[in-house]
């Protein structure tokens, strides 16, 4: 194993088994960094979607009074029933989206743990790849082909 030749070679397969290293670190902080965008997203849109039912809301309020305003049965209790009726449906939406947002949140972090344990389990394979090129360099064979000899 004392060949300079050798030597260097096992130099640039450590370097390369290093570099892979690092692009699979990135790998992982470029998917997370993604999966966190993406929840940054939903939770803007879930916002939104909340502003555009508390709007709608208070619309139909307004309509709803407005017209009764009109037509001389204002205080009535028809109109006490649409408004509330409206409040109760904005009341269902928000939590509804708020269902969802709790879910959009549990599959980012799903995401996340997912990614991460991928670059994990890339990086275990690096470990593995260089101790069987380091034990094949010391004993000429690989390591099922060592197994094997032991055991026949």
């Amino acid at each position: 194993m004392g060949d300079p030749v050798t030597l260097a070679l096992l130099a640039v397969t450590a370097y390369s088994t290093y570099q892979q290293g690092e692009s699979i670190r990135e790998q992982g902080k470029a998917a997370s960094k993604q999966y966190q965008a993406e929840q940054r997203r939903a939770e803007i849109q879930n916002i939104r979607s909340v502003r555009q039912q508390l709007r709608e809301s208070r619309l139909a309020a307004a309509g709803m009074t407005n017209l009764s305003t009109l037509t001389g049965g204002f205080g009535g209790s028809g109109v006490a029933g649409g408004v509330s009726s409206a409040g109760s449906q904005l009341a269902g939406n928000l939590n509804y989206m708020g269902q969802i947002a709790a879910q959009n949140t549990q599959m980012t972090g799903a995401a996340i743990q997912g990614a991460q344990a991928q670059v994990s389990g890339a990086m275990w394979g690096t470990v593995g790849q260089i101790s069987g090129t380091i034990f094949q360099g010391m004993t000429g064979k690989t390591p099922g082909q060592w197994i094997g000899s032991k055991l026949a």
